[in-house]
């Protein structure tokens, strides 16, 4: 093959994946994900394809799937740390699995250790762990205490960055509300719809936004719901 030939096959790669990310950032996750299916049948070797579809999989909760996409990510690069954390989440629904979520979930954060997203997947996992009534009460506690060392993690993370956009804002608002700081969220959720808002176009997630007005109607039913206690 040419060079010219070369060229032309990553442009038109490049393309098909910047598309297909439009469309999942205007919402549309199911026509995204089939579409995405039907490239990857051609380009099975893109990896950014590979984790579109993952992170198509989750929002629709296809947990089976996602863990065969995750896999072939990590196949097609070991070192991609998004491969190894979808495989986390794909397992982490699976009762009696955690462990296994947490041994993904810890690659993903060796190759990116200050993903505050990682952090809080493996905080839940620690949490569900925390909460198993089968667990002895000193290997139960242990992971509470896990759990809150990622959260708080977070936390400092998000606060030492120069410019946090909407999804840091969501993530500090989420990660407050797991540690009963009702103000702290209901203040960073409307920090985040503002910094959506704020945003470009072309960096405007509407399926994150949905997190974050479902996040704050959470937040003020819970803030109500105490107030009335």
């Amino acid at each position: 093959m040419s060079n010219e030939k070369k060229e032309k096959k990553v442009v038109k790669k490049g393309e098909t994946y910047e598309t297909l990310k439009t469309l999942y950032y205007s919402g549309k996750v199911k026509p995204t994900l089939n579409k995405t299916l039907i490239e990857l049948d051609n380009d099975s070797e893109n990896i950014e394809l590979a984790l579109l579809a993952c992170e198509c999989l989750v929002r629709t909760k296809n947990f089976d799937d996602l863990s065969t996409y995750a896999d072939a990510a990590i196949k097609l690069d070991p070192k991609v740390a998004a491969g190894h954390y979808y495989k986390g989440v794909a397992i982490q629904h699976k009762k009696g699995q955690e462990q296994e979520a947490l041994k993904s979930f810890n690659e993903a954060l060796t190759l990116d250790p200050e993903n505050t997203i990682y952090l809080k997947s493996k905080a839940g996992t620690h949490f569900a762990l925390f909460t198993d009534y089968h667990l002895p009460l000193s290997f139960a506690e242990k992971h509470r205490v896990k759990a809150e060392s990622s959260l708080l993690k977070i936390i400092e993370l998000v606060e030492q960055m120069e410019n946090p956009d909407y999804k840091d804002f969501l993530i500090y608002a989420d990660v407050s509300t797991l540690l009963s700081r009702n103000l702290a969220a209901k203040k960073y959720y409307i920090k985040a719809v503002d910094a959506f808002e704020a945003a470009d176009k072309s960096v405007q997630d509407k399926n994150i936004y949905k997190d974050i007005i479902k996040g704050q109607k959470a937040c003020v039913k819970l803030m109500n719901t105490l107030i009335e206690d």
